[in-house]
């Protein structure tokens, strides 16, 4: 596999120097062994590794504002990133976690009992209501069956009214 670059001319520490043509990669990882910055050498490497060229253009960047400030007379600027190191907590910062933690536990506590209280409280709501709802529909069963029989009497007196009337004859008083 034949590998070109794109950029004809590498800038390093000042000089410019022309990009060889690579037949593979192998010989790319033995021309970075003549890179002379190491931090350069090392972003490459990782570029190469994990096939983003983050770490690649964050050391471009480094580079060029080394080389501005150089430029300009200012003194060569120094960064280095550690990780912040995680130190013991002082007595009373553990004072205050442990409040913390022990009002937390005391609200969730309080959260699941009235949530249960709710449940409960819900629970003979529903059982009231169905009670209710069961009463009610026996009172209207009552109600209809007496409608009903009221109906029929009805039918049967209008039917004797008419017959009487049918009669000519006066009805007894």
């Amino acid at each position: 596999m034949k590998m070109e670059l794109d950029v004809q001319v590498a800038k390093m520490g000042g000089v410019q120097q022309p990009l060889p043509t690579l037949d593979s990669p192998d010989d790319f990882l033995h021309e970075l062994s003549y890179l002379s910055d190491a931090a350069l050498l090392k972003a490459t490497v990782e570029s190469l590794h994990t096939g983003r060229l983050t770490p690649l253009i964050k050391e471009e960047l480094r580079c060029r504002i080394q080389s501005r400030r150089l430029s300009e007379g200012k003194d060569e600027l120094r960064v280095q990133f550690e990780s912040p190191t995680r130190s013991e907590p002082r007595p009373e910062e553990i004072e205050k976690l442990n409040r913390r933690r022990e009002q937390n536990r005391r609200a969730a506590q309080k959260f699941r009992r009235k949530k249960k209280e709710r449940g409960k409280h819900l629970t003979e709501e529903s059982q009231r209501l169905e009670c209710d709802n069961n009463s009610l529909r026996s009172e209207i069963s009552k109600l209809n069956k007496e409608r009903d029989e009221l109906l029929q009497i009805l039918s049967e007196h209008v039917q004797l009214c008419h017959s009487h009337q049918n009669d000519s004859t006066p009805p007894p008083p």
